[in-house]
């Protein structure tokens, strides 16, 4: 099978082109979490053709997983996550590098784990681990696509510092209690992981239409997406020192 045959139907795509997938092979996209987003956005990524894809996780899988972490089967049970999703991923496109880390990203790794990436997706449900990844990026000025999932409901946002505003500018982690398990319609986690997957393909691509800092709201029990512009915040912890663009 010829890597032609294989994007033939992306490319036809207005904007994309040979040119867009030739710059989506030279491309290096970081994953952070291979769970109930980061399995259709890594999925929807390598299927496009992005070049390398880092992905990031420490945990196993368990059969509790399987109601929305598609890129595990019932056989996984037991096995290491970013182990089994790099397997699945290479035998999904093989024209593509996948590079696995089994670790706990941590603001002493970060850099090694995703320091030559192009863009970060966060698909992870930890707040702590999510805003590390944020003042990394602003530090490093590399963009990244954060979301989150709960039963029907889920968000996501393009951030691209030092141009829009941080995920600290309004995204708090003690506002986060630990609760237990999220209750998750393993469908609402499809969505978000695949909106997840095209924005960052359609920035790649620089066919952003001005999405960059906007936050969506998505609401599965009325299928309804609300656009929020947001601004930063002065008094932000991370980026409220940055020169503004």
């Amino acid at each position: 099978m010829s890597g032609t045959e294989r994007y033939e139907r992306q490319v036809l795509i207005d904007g994309w082109g040979t040119d867009g997938q030739n710059k989506l092979k030279e491309s290096h996209v970081g994953i952070a979490g291979t769970g109930g987003l980061g399995s259709p956005a890594a999925i929807y990524l390598a299927s496009a053709g992005v070049g390398r894809l880092t992905i990031c996780d420490y945990q196993d899988i368990e059969v509790s997983n399987l109601n929305r972490q598609v890129l595990f089967t019932t056989d996984d049970v037991g096995a290491s996550k970013v182990h089994a999703a790099r397997q699945r991923l290479s035998i999904l496109n093989p024209d593509i590098q996948v590079i696995a880390y089994d670790e706990p990203i941590s603001s002493d790794n970060i850099a090694d784990i995703f320091g030559d990436c192009d863009l970060i997706v966060d698909c992870l449900d930890n707040p702590e681990t999510r805003l590390i990844i944020n003042e990394f990026c602003v530090e490093r000025s590399i963009a990244f696509v954060h979301a989150g999932v709960r039963e029907f409901y889920g968000q996501v946002m393009l951030i691209n510092p030092p141009a829009t505003p941080c995920l600290a500018c309004f995204f708090d982690s003690e506002g986060f209690a630990d609760d237990g398990p999220i209750p998750i319609c393993g469908s609402t986690a499809g969505v978000l992981g695949s909106l997840e997957a095209n924005v960052a393909l359609r920035w790649l691509l620089d066919m952003d239409p001005g999405n960059d800092g906007v936050f969506f709201s998505v609401d599965l029990t009325t299928m309804e997406i609300n656009r929020i512009e947001m601004a930063k915040n002065p008094d932000c912890p991370v980026c409220g020192g940055l020169n503004r663009l």
